[in-house]
């Protein structure tokens, strides 16, 4: 059996946890089945943004099919799709079939049987429950939602692999006082992206969320180097099944565009001399997966930057790091004498990798070897606390300067207290539309 190179980030999660080939790692893939299960309850934007990418994730992840089942004839009520209802914007995004009763089944505004798990959330809030104890509360959040159904997603696949504790709720607003409703806060109006790999598509998939006015002026600068590549699709929550070889600044910028968004792009990697225009965004958001690149973004001019960072291996591959620097807190100065993971040349010689370098050759398989484990429920989470950060930050009210959290855990760490960082070049484009 030929190594799937579409699966290959998300086949060395069970590869490396449980020592087991890539073919055999495939066959588990492919029979790990689900079911979303839509209810009246989801005709909301919390609800739809929570359907959305419950399959946007799950199609990448359970790979024997992703049905939806339910209430989708509601008018559709997230910019995630222009279509006019659920059901088309479900039909968009493609969805499996299978045969038989699914492996796993997720609840999203509806109740369930007590073994099925339903995401809920209220404001800034959202988690995972049981059964019929899931009765989401206000509903008007679509990050709660973004954040709600990437997290039931991974709550089933984690089940599927043997895991059985529920992981803890998910606050994307933390702090001792209460936050503010969702209606009256400022959304980002100039972003800069800097890197469009799993991270950076995840933020964008959030941004994308958001229920600006139409008249918001907002604006993106798009900044990668690479191109999408097959094994891409199965971290990546943007990636087409069969749009490979583009600059994924390009294939980015169609979806912004789409979604109303100004865009320009930068097609090359991050040097040393960028400087931001006057005429260019203040506030950053780094999905860069190297320490050097991280450090030179703090001579660019970014009044703030989101920093985000995710486990990389099968023992921490749901662990994310969300990092708010400004000029007071710098990001060369946090990176500072660190420097990046060294890959272990004993990995090749693991029986599933030398079995892997017979099919591909041993630079395929080292490469292979030295890739992030990496599944797209997780950046979808850390990207849903990454824009709540720049909300605050556009909104002039504190927020927490860094949190590192496991999506699977049973309990969650405390986050930083919050700072009021002083950002007086980042805008806003207005409040959301209610």
């Amino acid at each position: 059996m030929t190594l799937t190179r579409q699966l290959s980030r998300v086949a060395k999660l069970l590869v490396d946890a449980e020592g087991i080939c890539f073919p055999e790692a495939e066959s588990r893939l492919r029979a790990m089945t689900l079911e979303i299960r839509i209810g009246q309850q989801a005709a909301n934007p919390a609800g739809h943004a929570a359907a959305l990418t419950a399959l946007a994730v799950s199609r990448r992840t359970f790979l024997g099919g992703v049905r939806v089942t339910g209430d989708l004839a509601q008018p559709l009520q997230s910019p995630l799709s222009s279509r006019p209802s659920l059901a088309d914007a479900i039909a968009d995004i493609g969805t499996g079939s299978f045969e038989g009763p699914p492996a796993m089944s997720i609840g999203i505004g509806t109740y369930a049987s007590p073994e099925t798990m339903v995401a809920w959330w209220d404001s800034w809030r959202c988690g995972v429950r049981l059964g019929d104890g899931a009765a989401s509360g206000v509903s008007n959040n679509p990050l709660a939602g973004v954040a709600a159904g990437a997290h039931a997603v991974g709550a089933a696949f984690q089940r599927l692999r043997g895991g059985y504790a529920l992981p803890a709720d998910i606050d994307l607003w933390p702090g001792t006082e209460a936050p503010p409703d969702f209606a009256e806060v400022f959304l980002p109006s100039a972003v800069w992206l800097m890197g469009l790999g799993n991270l950076g598509q995840a933020f964008l998939w959030s941004l994308s969320a958001l229920r600006y006015s139409d008249d918001a002026d907002r604006s993106l600068i798009l900044q990668d180097f690479d191109r999408v590549s097959e094994e891409n699709w199965g971290t990546s929550i943007l990636v087409p099944d069969d749009r490979f070889g583009e600059l994924k600044t390009k294939m980015a910028e169609s979806w912004a565009e789409a979604r109303g968004f100004k865009v320009r792009r930068v097609d090359r990697a991050l040097r040393a001399d960028l400087q931001v225009a006057e005429d260019e965004p203040r506030l950053a958001f780094s999905g860069l997966d190297k320490v050097a690149p991280r450090r030179l973004l703090a001579g660019v001019g970014f009044e703030a930057i989101i920093d985000v960072g995710l486990g990389r291996t099968a023992t921490d591959f749901d662990r994310y790091r969300v990092s708010v620097f400004d000029r007071s807190r710098m990001i060369d100065t946090h990176f500072a004498g660190l420097t990046d993971a060294v890959a272990n040349p004993d990995v090749l010689d693991l029986p599933a990798y030398a079995e892997l370098q017979a099919q591909i050759g041993r630079c395929g398989a080292a490469e292979i070897s030295n890739a992030s484990v990496a599944v797209p429920y997780v950046s979808a989470v850390a990207a849903a606390v990454a824009i709540s950060r720049a909300i605050a930050i556009c909104s002039g009210v504190p927020c927490s300067p860094g949190e590192t959290q496991r999506l699977s855990a049973v309990k969650r760490r405390a986050a930083a207290e919050p700072n009021r960082f002083e950002t007086p070049g980042v805008g806003h484009a207005g409040q959301p539309i209610s």
